[in-house]
């Protein structure tokens, strides 16, 4: 089996960028070395890992962390106003509040505004729980961003929001 090498023929850069071979192995990545997609997942699989060693005895997804940080910081939103705050379908808003509402940590009340759709709010157990979570993800985010300074935390935050935003 012929190989081909991580560099130009009489050139010490690597095929794509000035990014050297992936460090674990030591193989050429080609163009996903360019692709922020890539980079990106690659990045969310370490942060995700780490956020369930730190919080996994909680049994709280991220997306349920988010979903109950904004349920804490709006009470009495609606499933609709929290699935496009999310970014997520209003099916998806419903699942995250129902795994919630299984755990004792939500619960749907129906709304003073508008008797056609519930509120949601968190729980005395749910507020409890949150403030804990806030403490462990504030460690873990520090864990995850501490190769990085307190300027490039910034524009790696204000990139990510930009990417998203569009």
């Amino acid at each position: 089996m012929t190989v081909k090498t991580t560099t130009r023929k009489g050139n010490k850069q690597p095929l794509a960028g000035n990014i050297p071979p992936a460090p674990t192995t030591g193989l050429c990545l080609d163009m996903l070395d360019d692709i922020v997609g890539y980079r990106l997942r690659r990045a969310q699989v370490l942060v995700y890992q780490d956020y369930v060693r730190t919080v996994g005895s909680l049994d709280i997804r991220p997306a349920q962390f988010a979903a109950m940080t904004i349920i804490g910081a709006n009470p009495g939103l609606s499933q609709t106003t929290l699935a496009t705050t999310m970014g997520i379908d209003r099916s998806g808003a419903v699942i995250l509040i129902d795994a919630l509402e299984g755990k004792g940590l939500a619960a749907r009340v129906p709304s003073k505004v508008d008797r056609r759709t519930y509120a949601i709010m968190l729980t005395d157990k749910g507020a409890t729980t949150l403030a804990e979570l806030k403490r462990m993800v504030a460690e873990h985010d520090n864990r995850v961003t501490a190769c990085l300074g307190p300027e490039e935390r910034v524009q790696l935050n204000s990139l990510l929001l930009r990417l998203y935003q569009g």
